[in-house]
């Protein structure tokens, strides 16, 4: 049996993914387990690249487990000391082009560290988790009764090619505009109760249609998986 292991930021991800990515990918995949966790010694974000290589490296000592990341780009800053973060994130100002940057750094920082990363898929979402919930408006339709809501929610998407273009900025990242919109209503943004209700409305089928990038991780995480 083929196992997979995902290390996500929080509880969020965790929850999520267990609800539409592990039966999505034990659809396409016969005989496989799939373990979702949070990063160790965080309390729900990203922490400093040194606490998380420890994990790696105990991850990537199974040679016969894949492991794999799902991090939010914005959220890495430079305190936290990633592998080529200037190159990322201080000198390209296209996120798209970072992304791949930190993503590739990860992987060749554990790689000369002696860490064996033939089963390693570093994966960096652009720009968090909330902006695959744009990927439909069946979720939020769902989850949510009040008109105005609903419509500002639905601008939001409109205004951006994919979901995954809904910018980084920690003042207006995809998190940050469901929770003002709803404040604006008197309506609070549950993330992991509400996340999880509008994933599965939304399902995983349309979040890869619209975000390029998060189905190009699924379908390379099958891929491992199928080899």
């Amino acid at each position: 049996m083929k196992r997979v292991h995902i290390i996500v930021e929080g509880q969020t991800e965790v929850r999520v993914f267990y609800s539409i990515l592990v039966p999505y990918i034990q659809s396409k995949v016969e005989n496989v387990y799939i373990e979702i966790t949070p990063i160790k010694h965080s309390g729900g974000g990203i922490v400093k690249y040194s606490k998380l290589l420890p994990e790696l490296r105990n991850h990537l000592a199974d040679k016969e487990k894949i492991v794999t990341t799902f991090f939010d780009y914005y959220g890495i800053v430079e305190g936290h000391s990633y592998p080529k973060y200037k190159e990322a994130k201080i000198d390209q100002p296209n996120s798209k082009v970072g992304v791949v940057i930190l993503e590739d750094a990860l992987k060749e920082d554990l790689a000369l560290k002696g860490i064996n990363t033939r089963n390693f898929i570093p994966y960096i979402q652009l720009h968090e988790f909330e902006a695959l919930l744009f990927s439909s408006n069946e979720g939020f339709e769902f989850q949510y009764d009040n008109s105005r809501v609903l419509r500002e929610l639905k601008e939001i998407a409109l205004r951006y090619e994919t979901p995954e273009d809904i910018n980084d900025s920690p003042v207006t990242a995809p998190s940050k505009r469901i929770i003002a919109i709803l404040d604006k209503q008197g309506e609070k943004y549950e993330k992991v109760i509400d996340g999880d209700a509008i994933s599965i409305m939304v399902g995983i089928e349309a979040m890869m249609e619209k975000c390029p990038r998060f189905r190009v991780w699924v379908e390379t995480l099958i891929l491992k998986i199928l080899a």
